[in-house]
Parts: structure tokens; sequence; C-alpha cells
């Protein structure tokens, strides 16, 4: 790995590991779920998800919209309940 790194001029401190966190926050920035996380590591178990998917700006934005989307979705059908019930 280390020859491929020299080779391609890139920074001297990378490593394999190197790219399979980087693989694994892109892919949790794509909003992978973690089964899909797991599968494309070959984890059993999310508790090493991480370890190697570190929390970024992006999924932190993408978790605020989910969350807000969520509650617009949950107050809507109170809001259909109550007209129901009329």
């Amino acid at each position: 790995m280390k020859k491929i790194i020299a080779a391609a001029d890139l920074r001297q401190e990378l490593s394999f590991t190197s790219f399979r966190h980087g693989g694994f926050t892109e892919g949790a920035d794509s909003d992978l779920t973690d089964a899909e996380l797991r599968a494309a590591g070959r984890h059993r178990s999310s508790r090493q998800l991480p370890t190697y998917a570190k929390r970024t700006g992006k999924q932190l934005i993408t978790a605020t919209k989910k969350r807000r989307e969520q509650r617009r979705r949950a107050l809507l059908v109170g809001l259909n309940a109550d007209h129901s019930s009329e």
C-alpha cells in the first residue's frame, strides 16, 4: 500500500486504514443505512461503525432534515385525524 501511495504522490501518512475510514465516512455521508455500511465493510456488528464512519457536518444536517420531515408528517397526520373526527 505504501508503494501505491508513493507512486500516486499522496501524503505519506496515509495507509490502507485511511482509505477504509474514508470509504465508510463517504458511505455515511451518502445516507447508507447501518446495515448497508456493515455489508460494504463485511462487519457483523454496528458497534464497529463509529470507528470507521466519522461524523461529518453533512450527516448532522441530513439527520436534522429527516427529523424535521418526520415532525411535519406527524403534524399532518394529527391534523387529518382532527378533521376526521369533526
